[in-house]
């Protein structure tokens, strides 16, 4: 067999990375393992922003790399919050209702590896300007016509 690009390793230079914000999350694609359908981000969240509580089947992985993440999850059957703090590793099965805040002062960032599904959706919803302020309702209405698109359930606050 002789050696094509599937055997090729590549590197993704960290200045290459594709910029998007996602109702005031940064989301820097870092990577994507071919032939695999995962995709390596980084998450950077600001203070008093993050997610509603919701459920999709694209499973997650979030390893904090800075600052703390509150993450709201079913841990052994409970609605928990878990404060996550740097090198705290954090897997949600496909399915499981979860949700994520910054509920500090500082800035945070995460690592995640997300799914192809997952990567469609954020570059749906994403912006490619920072934003100039907290999401307007049409940006927020947008944002919830994408997660019924995509298979995003938002649950009950």
């Amino acid at each position: 067999m002789g050696m094509n690009d599937n055997f090729s390793a590549k590197v993704h230079p960290a200045a290459s990375a594709g910029k998007m914000w996602v109702m005031g999350d940064e989301v820097m694609k870092r990577g994507r393992l071919e032939g695999t359908g995962f995709n390596v981000i980084d998450v950077a969240v600001p203070p008093g922003s993050g997610t509603p509580p919701h459920s999709h089947a694209s499973p997650e992985i979030f390893r904090i790399l800075q600052g703390t993440v509150t993450i709201w999850a079913l841990i052994d059957g409970k609605p928990t919050e878990t404060e996550a703090v740097p090198g705290d590793v954090v897997t949600i099965p496909a399915h499981a209702p979860h949700a994520y805040r910054n509920a500090s002062q500082v800035p945070a960032l995460m690592m995640s590896v997300v799914d192809d599904r997952m990567m469609e959706f954020f570059e749906a919803a994403a912006s490619h300007e920072p934003p100039a302020g907290p999401p307007t309702p049409e940006a927020i209405g947008r944002i919830m016509a994408l997660t019924e698109t995509y298979g995003i359930h938002i649950l009950a606050a």
